[in-house]
């Protein structure tokens, strides 16, 4: 194995652990010291790495965004509608705000403007081109699904047809984001509390939201749910497949 290989495995067990300790006692509970404890490395090989606890932080949002990107490209080979695999990618980032919270915050702290600026220059840019690289993803997919929701679509020029798809793809961000939020505060839950089956009623209150969306971009389905049932499986069975998501690692000390 060569320097550079062993550097990088070096780095990837650090965020590896730093990823396990910010879950459990959060950022702020966190020193770099401890992270050199649970690492079994020294204060000088962890500060070679990364040259502050943002530094790290945001190295560790890049290995969790990667398993996003790794969901992306699975989700891109499913056998399904453009429409559908959006669909599936945006139960995913549900699935993972429920089931995840203590992950999806250490990729909400690196987005903080007070931490990039206390990282380094190259890990920001390396971060910021990864969600950059997704959004384009996202964007290409929201091509191919406006064809086929879209009455007369068509008939608009291209520059209407990457403006209609840019308005969908910020939208489906926001969105996202904003039902995540949600789901972490735990509104969606305190809302469905004493109804019979309180899991299926949060999933509906994430399923009826993007519906009410999607329509009003003239996404057309005769059983919206069901195609949000048939989606919601594929989430759950490609989330399996990612190093960080899979439903199994619920209840895991990670």
């Amino acid at each position: 194995m060569s320097k550079r290989e062993k550097r990088e495995l070096r780095e990837q067990e650090i965020v590896g652990e730093s990823i396990r300790l910010f879950s459990q006692q959060g950022f702020l509970g966190v020193r770099m010291s401890d992270i050199a404890k649970q690492s079994g490395y020294s204060m000088g090989t962890i500060y070679s790495h990364f040259e502050s606890k943002e530094d790290l932080l945001v190295a560790c949002a890049h290995a969790l965004t990667e398993d996003h990107q790794r969901m992306f490209r699975m989700v891109r080979e499913e056998p399904i509608p453009a429409m559908e695999q959006i669909i599936s990618l945006v139960q995913g980032v549900w699935l993972v705000a429920t089931r995840f919270p203590d992950l999806v915050e250490i990729e909400n702290l690196s987005r903080m403007p007070s931490v990039w600026q206390r990282a380094t220059e190259q890990r920001v840019s390396r971060y910021d081109h990864l969600h950059q690289e997704l959004a384009e993803w996202i964007r290409n997919m929201a091509l191919e699904a406006l064809p086929e929701s879209i009455d007369e679509y068509a008939e608009l020029d291209q520059a209407d047809q990457l403006e209609i798809a840019d308005y969908l793809t910020h939208g489906l961000w926001g969105l996202s984001v904003g039902l995540s939020s949600i789901a972490q505060s735990g509104y969606a839950e305190s809302q469905c509390q004493g109804k019979e089956g309180g899991e299926v009623e949060v999933m509906r209150f994430f399923s009826t939201n993007y519906i009410n969306f999607l329509k009003g971009y003239g996404w057309n389905s005769d059983a919206p749910e069901q195609v949000f049932e048939r989606c919601n499986r594929v989430s759950q069975r490609l989330l399996s497949q990612t190093t960080w998501y899979a439903p199994q690692r619920i209840g895991e000390e990670r």
